[in-house]
């Protein structure tokens, strides 16, 4: 009979075969029978994080077979390294009692961290709130259109989600590298880009002059967006968005200006 430190050795050194990859080892280690529940806990975090990877599917299905119950660790690994996951280690995860509207630590939603759509829908079609937010409140899809995820949005708006006007503050801005396809996501779906307000920056228009970005603002202009409103943000206070452009200006007419000259011809035509 294997001593107490023997057992011990084993656990730890099939948790170290988990955190490397060494798949025979791992296999191995759930069909010995010799894994206490906690190691077993313990082996989903690294299995669920790598689940993305080819036959980590199949070793989060074993693991759960042998016994293995989700911990808060095993929740936030669920997204998967590189924010990729397979869509069959959620369900694994819901066939074993996960809540729809599970949270990491720290309070935000679980859903909010998955960018696969496949992924989503799994969450989703088990009646996860897709407006739901934690402490930071941002929701899922917020999320999605900050990352250029037009399929997830797109996914989410299907399912319920809220479509407001200060979404548009996760399109619009300062190196925003989806932001013409984001804006007109949303500008295609009726937002009205007056109605979105930020202290820092008045109204979307304005920081879309002040970013420079002349596609944003004929897209914000051609939603309705109204150019002689001033700013009400404590950046550029009682400014137009071409006052904003003009006040942040090097040299006005200089040609390496030429995405600000595009954007005052735009707000003056």
């Amino acid at each position: 009979m294997a001593s107490i430190a023997d057992e011990k050795a084993f656990g730890e050194a099939f948790l170290d075969a988990c955190w490397t990859g060494e798949k025979a080892q791992i296999h191995e280690g759930i069909t010995s029978g010799r894994l206490t529940q906690e190691y077993l806990n313990e082996a989903l975090v690294p299995a669920t994080g790598n689940g993305f990877e080819p036959g980590y599917a199949d070793i989060v299905s074993a693991l759960f077979a042998a016994g293995a119950c989700i911990t808060q660790d095993a929740i936030d690994a669920l997204h998967g390294e590189n924010m990729q996951q397979d869509p069959a280690v959620i369900r694994l995860f819901f066939n074993h009692g996960l809540d729809p509207n599970a949270t990491i630590t720290g309070g935000e939603p679980v859903l909010g961290f998955i960018l696969d759509p496949s992924c989503a829908r799994e969450f989703l079609t088990r009646g996860t709130d897709p407006n739901a937010s934690g402490p930071s409140k941002t929701t899922a899809l917020y999320r999605a259109l900050d990352v250029g995820e037009m399929e997830l949005a797109e996914l989410l708006v299907t399912h319920g989600a809220t479509l407001e006007p200060d979404l548009l503050w996760a399109t619009v801005g300062l190196r925003k590298r989806h932001g013409e396809l984001t804006t007109k996501f949303l500008l295609d779906k009726g937002l009205d880009p007056n109605q979105a307000v930020s202290e820092k920056w008045g109204n979307p228009l304005h920081l879309a002059a002040l970013a420079a970005e002349p596609k944003i603002v004929k897209l914000l202009l051609d939603g309705g967006a109204d150019r002689t409103i001033p700013s009400t943000g404590w950046k550029y206070p009682g400014k137009t968005a071409e006052q904003i452009v003009l006040a942040t200006m090097s040299s006005p007419g200089d040609p390496e200006n030429e995405k600000e000259e595009a954007v005052l011809r735009l707000l003056r035509s």
